[in-house]
Protein backbone atom coordinates (compact mmCIF):
# COMPACT_ATOMS: atom_id res chain seq x y z
CA UNK A 1 0.00 0.00 0.00
CA UNK A 2 1.18 3.31 -1.04
CA UNK A 3 1.98 6.07 1.75
CA UNK A 4 -0.80 9.31 1.03
CA UNK A 5 0.21 12.10 -0.63
CA UNK A 6 1.70 15.42 1.38
CA UNK A 7 -1.20 17.20 2.42
CA UNK A 8 -1.30 21.01 0.70
CA UNK A 9 0.46 23.70 2.60
CA UNK A 10 -2.20 25.91 1.00
CA UNK A 11 -4.60 23.41 2.39
CA UNK A 12 -3.40 23.33 5.69
CA UNK A 13 -2.82 27.27 6.08
CA UNK A 14 -6.36 27.69 5.14
CA UNK A 15 -7.53 24.78 7.67
CA UNK A 16 -5.92 26.37 10.41
CA UNK A 17 -7.64 30.30 9.49
CA UNK A 18 -10.84 28.50 9.26
CA UNK A 19 -10.73 26.87 12.85
CA UNK A 20 -8.97 30.51 14.26
CA UNK A 21 -12.06 32.39 13.19
CA UNK A 22 -14.89 30.02 13.27
CA UNK A 23 -13.21 27.81 16.39
CA UNK A 24 -14.64 24.78 14.23
CA UNK A 25 -13.78 22.76 12.06
CA UNK A 26 -15.09 22.72 8.23
CA UNK A 27 -17.79 20.70 6.85
CA UNK A 28 -17.16 17.37 4.44
CA UNK A 29 -16.92 19.94 1.63
CA UNK A 30 -13.55 20.81 2.82
CA UNK A 31 -11.99 17.40 3.06
CA UNK A 32 -13.72 16.75 -0.50
CA UNK A 33 -11.42 19.51 -2.06
CA UNK A 34 -8.65 18.15 0.05
CA UNK A 35 -9.23 14.89 -1.40
CA UNK A 36 -9.29 15.97 -4.49
CA UNK A 37 -6.24 18.23 -4.41
CA UNK A 38 -4.34 16.06 -2.74
CA UNK A 39 -4.75 13.04 -5.59
CA UNK A 40 -4.71 15.89 -8.44
CA UNK A 41 -8.39 14.58 -9.37
CA UNK A 42 -10.19 16.59 -11.90
CA UNK A 43 -11.96 19.50 -10.72
CA UNK A 44 -15.56 18.18 -10.50
CA UNK A 45 -14.63 15.11 -8.54
CA UNK A 46 -15.12 16.60 -5.29
CA UNK A 47 -19.03 16.84 -5.83
CA UNK A 48 -18.99 13.76 -7.44
CA UNK A 49 -17.58 12.08 -4.23
CA UNK A 50 -20.25 14.26 -2.55
CA UNK A 51 -23.11 13.13 -4.58
CA UNK A 52 -22.09 9.42 -4.51
CA UNK A 53 -21.90 8.90 -1.10
CA UNK A 54 -25.59 10.93 -0.71
CA UNK A 55 -27.00 8.37 -3.01
CA UNK A 56 -25.78 5.90 -1.29
CA UNK A 57 -26.80 6.43 2.13
CA UNK A 58 -30.43 7.54 0.93
CA UNK A 59 -30.47 3.82 -0.75
CA UNK A 60 -29.77 2.62 2.53
CA UNK A 61 -32.16 4.48 4.34
CA UNK A 62 -34.79 3.88 1.95
CA UNK A 63 -33.64 -0.30 2.23
CA UNK A 64 -33.49 -0.44 6.37
CA UNK A 65 -37.30 1.38 6.27
CA UNK A 66 -38.64 -0.79 3.25
CA UNK A 67 -37.51 -3.92 5.18
CA UNK A 68 -38.40 -2.37 8.54
CA UNK A 69 -41.61 -1.26 7.38
CA UNK A 70 -41.60 1.77 9.70
CA UNK A 71 -41.12 5.50 8.65
CA UNK A 72 -37.74 6.21 9.94
CA UNK A 73 -37.38 9.66 12.00
CA UNK A 74 -41.01 10.52 12.17
CA UNK A 75 -40.47 13.11 14.64
CA UNK A 76 -39.32 15.79 11.87
CA UNK A 77 -41.99 18.26 12.07
CA UNK A 78 -42.34 22.04 10.88
CA UNK A 79 -43.03 23.88 14.52
CA UNK A 80 -42.52 27.46 13.22
CA UNK A 81 -45.01 30.03 12.69
CA UNK A 82 -47.72 29.03 9.84
CA UNK A 83 -47.54 31.03 6.96
CA UNK A 84 -51.18 32.35 5.86
CA UNK A 85 -53.14 30.71 3.34
CA UNK A 86 -52.73 31.70 -0.13
CA UNK A 87 -55.22 34.03 -1.28
CA UNK A 88 -56.22 33.82 -4.75
CA UNK A 89 -55.06 36.36 -7.38
CA UNK A 90 -57.19 38.56 -8.87
CA UNK A 91 -56.23 37.79 -11.91
CA UNK A 92 -54.45 34.65 -13.26
CA UNK A 93 -54.26 35.61 -17.20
Amino acid sequence: MTAPPPVSPALTALLARVVDYAGLFPNVDFALVAVGEAYALPDEAPMTLFATARAAGWIAHALEQAESGVIIRPRARYVGVRPPPASPSASRD
